[in-house]
C-alpha cells in the first residue's frame, strides 16, 4: 500500500499522517492501529519487500477536530531499492 501511495502522490520524499493513508484508500478508522504498526516496523528495522522507510516521526498537537497528539512520518526511498525489472528468457 505504501509503495501504490508513494507512486501516486510523486515518490519523493515526504511526510504522511495515518489519516492521509486511510483517506487515500477509503479506509475506515480500525485501519489506523495496523498502519502505524507497519509504519513503526519499517522505521525500526528493514522491512525488504518495501523500497520505502521511515526515516524520521514527529510528534504534533493539531486542533481539529478537537486537540490530540498524533504522529507525522517522514518516507524515503530505500538507497539502493528500485523496481525489480522484468526480464524475459528466450
Amino acid at each position: 500500500m505504501l509503495d501504490q501511495y508513494m507512486e501516486v502522490s510523486g515518490g519523493s520524499d515526504q511526510w504522511i499522517t495515518v489519516k492521509d493513508l486511510r483517506t487515500f484508500f477509503q479506509l475506515d478508522d480500525s485501519a489506523s492501529p495496523p498502519i502505524s504498526g507497519f509504519l513503526q516496523r519499517i522505521n525500526h528495522g528493514p522491512f525488504l519487500t518495501c523500497q520505502y522507510r521511515v526515516t524520521r516521526i514527529e510528534k504534533m498537537i493539531v486542533d481539529i477536530p478537537h486537540p490530540r497528539m498524533i504522529k507525522r512520518y517522514l518516507i524515503t526511498r530505500r538507497p539502493g531499492s528500485c523496481k525489480k525489472a522484468e526480464t524475459s528468457s528466450r
